[in-house]
């Protein structure tokens, strides 16, 4: 259930999650963007007659945003339309700081804990990994290589197209490579991660589609929440989440690998060991 101190973030939280969503309820956010004061007034049969669908897809919406039902929903939909416009200004820092909250808040929801272990293990057993950030994606690629070489994980970033050739050609089954592509339209990417599939090697992707050119290619696929929808689209950075992301992905290596967490400690200078360990 959704705290209701968070209503100022519901159409952002909306706004996130909308890779996830299906047509119908697409149908529902449009209904509620262009008509808030009729969605307000109406219980869930007349929404449904005038949307045109079922009013157990008005609650199962409600309930895929994170609220309860459609009155939780009502409530902070209603407290959210009724703030003073001035207190919602999309250009000061208050919007800003939201929209970064709300998408963190959706990535942590988002992500399944089973994944990230099963993650932890497929490169644990790899014989070599590879992070493959693209031109805006190179620097991510980068820290987080640098980050995660920390566990002593024989690591390293493929931020290139000559050495994204090199690769399609020697992959192997003991391969694993970790590729961002927010789009996934990424054509020679695409064609890439089809070149390691052919050659045995394991695909992770971190995306903001589920159906896309390079996740047809993917054995594991990590769903990043969408930022273009929201208030502050034009300044949040992207690269915020994938860190994230990659932190989540780090912590599951320190608190269930304990030789990943011994060589940390060895290795970076920043380190500070558990309590019990002292």
């Amino acid at each position: 259930m959704a705290q209701e101190n968070d209503w100022s973030s519901l159409m952002t939280r909306i706004n996130g999650m909308s890779n996830q969503f299906t047509k119908t309820d697409w149908k529902i956010v449009n209904y509620i963007k262009k008509k808030p004061e009729t969605f307000l007034e109406s219980n869930a049969q007349e929404l449904a007659k005038a949307i045109g669908t079922s009013d157990a897809s008005i609650i199962r919406f409600t309930q895929k945003v994170g609220y309860s039902g459609l009155n939780e929903f009502k409530y902070v939909l209603q407290q959210q339309t009724a703030r003073p416009a001035a207190e919602t200004g999309k250009g000061d820092y208050a919007a800003l700081l939201r929209d970064n909250q709300t998408i963190l808040e959706l990535l942590y929801n988002t992500v399944k804990p089973e994944k990230i272990d099963l993650l932890r293990k497929k490169m644990l057993a790899a014989e070599r990994i590879f992070v493959v950030g693209l031109e805006v994606n190179q620097y991510v690629a980068e820290i987080l290589t640098f980050k995660f070489a920390k566990l002593g994980l024989p690591i390293s970033a493929v931020t290139n197209y000559d050495v994204l050739k090199v690769y399609r050609k020697i992959s192997t089954p003991r391969d694993l490579f970790i590729t961002i592509s927010l789009s996934g339209k990424h054509a020679v990417l695409s064609e890439a991660l089809g070149d390691f599939i052919n050659n045995g090697s394991y695909i992770v992707l971190f995306s903001n589609h589920e159906k896309s050119l390079c996740t047809a290619y993917t054995d594991l696929l990590f769903l990043i929440p969408k930022t273009d929808l929201l208030p502050s689209s034009n300044v949040i950075c992207r690269e915020i989440i994938l860190l994230q992301l990659g932190d989540m992905i780090f912590q599951n290596f320190l608190v269930k690998d304990q030789t990943s967490y011994q060589t940390f400690l060895k290795t970076a200078s920043y380190a500070v060991p558990d309590e019990d360990e002292e």
